[in-house]
């Protein structure tokens, strides 16, 4: 590995390994871009992928580096509307945001509860209750993380994170229930969701999760009022393609049409919903 200077630093050049070869993997800029079209999102979806092994560091080609102390809610927005990846370790990051991703242990400052009862808890009992259930990664199972635009394709990602409103991230809900239906269930520590839910929590579990940017990602990260995140295994992204595909067919696509909220919705209502709820009178004029 070597500086390139202006941050931005290659990696060696890649060799022949035991990992992935370049024709088993699976064409992410194209999928990508398909997502992004069908969604019409505003910011790059962003892939994750945790690095134990120094050979994995030969699976892609330039990468920045982070500045000293940076926030992880700070790269995801740089990484997601600049375009630019990032190879990510403890040493580039803030003590807590380390701490989640398991770089290394967390401050006797934080783990007491001290930390978080500074702004987020009333007391310190409850600043450690807020502590201890915050998901973290194992510590010092990994070296580092790469975080870019998965439509670059630099890297296998683990997990991929797509930003964007309500009415986008409803979307890839749809998506991923349209076949293999099953109730979503999500949960919300509060503070330090950026980190603790949007990628540990989804990687952990390797299940779709809903997330809301906490206040340190709209202050810091800039994340805007109106943004949602949806986080997905890598897996499952071909899965969300398909099926929004498949939706917007069937007339569930982005933007979604207004009908009049004044009006008497049954005329909005698809020609077979009238069969099957016996309703009448509603003819539309036949198509040529």
């Amino acid at each position: 590995m070597r500086e390139l200077g202006n941050g931005l630093y290659r990696l060696t050049e890649k060799k022949k390994t035991g990992s992935i070869s370049m024709k088993e993997k699976k064409d992410w800029p194209s999928l990508i871009k398909e997502i992004e079209g069908l969604l019409r999102l505003k910011t790059f979806p962003l892939g994750i992928k945790f690095i134990s092994d120094e050979k994995e560091l030969h699976e892609t080609g330039k990468l920045r580096v982070p500045m000293k102390n940076s926030f992880t809610c700070q790269l995801l927005t740089v990484a997601r509307t600049y375009g630019w990846s990032f190879v990510v370790t403890g040493d580039r990051l803030m003590p807590v945001c380390g701490n989640i991703l398991g770089f290394y242990e967390a401050p006797p400052g934080v783990k007491n509860g001290k930390f978080r009862s500074i702004a987020w808890c009333k007391s310190m009992e409850d600043a450690k209750k807020f502590e201890d259930s915050i998901p973290r990664m194992p510590l010092g199972k990994y070296r580092a993380l790469f975080m870019g635009p998965q439509v670059h394709g630099s890297f296998e990602p683990d997990i991929v994170l797509f930003y964007g409103n309500p009415a986008q991230m409803i979307l890839i809900i749809n998506a991923l229930q349209f076949e293999d239906y099953e109730r979503m269930i999500f949960q919300c520590i509060g503070e330090s969701s950026s980190c603790a839910e949007t990628i540990v929590q989804c990687y952990l579990s390797q299940k779709p999760l809903f997330s809301i940017p906490c206040f340190g990602e709209r202050r810091y990260g800039h994340a805007q009022d109106d943004e949602v995140v949806m986080s997905v295994p890598a897996f499952l992204v071909e899965k969300v393609r398909r099926n929004l595909e498949a939706l917007a067919k069937r007339g569930v696509r982005y933007p979604i049409a207004y009908f009049g909220a004044q009006a008497d919705l049954c005329y909005g209502l698809p020609p077979a919903y009238h069969e099957l709820l016996g309703l009448s009178g509603y003819e539309k004029p036949a198509r040529k």
